[in-house]
């Protein structure tokens, strides 16, 4: 399990517009139990997803499965970074 303060603030990174590997991608799911973050590649790019039986189904935006630790239980920089600009983008002004 990850610290409940450490997954409030991943949580708040859902729906976050990202660069992930040279994609523009968004933050679609925090999982608990497996310590990582899903991603949605966004844009016109599809790949092919296959059903439960391994044959080709439909074409979908292509996800990424990002470990939110390294095996010595250090948070992936990559994601600490995101957290860090999170923690520093300005908040929206109210009128």
């Amino acid at each position: 399990m990850i610290d409940a303060q450490l997954l409030q603030r991943l949580r708040s990174l859902v729906g976050r517009h990202i660069h992930y590997q040279n994609h523009a991608c968004s933050v679609i799911e925090v999982l608990d139990s497996e310590k990582a973050l899903v991603l949605r590649c966004e844009g016109p790019d599809r790949v092919i997803q296959g059903n439960q039986f391994g044959e080709a189904s439909r074409r979908v935006r292509e996800c990424h499965t990002l470990p939110l630790f390294d095996e010595e239980g250090r948070l992936n920089p990559v994601v600490e970074g995101w957290l860090e600009e999170s923690t520093q983008a300005p908040s929206p002004k109210h009128r």
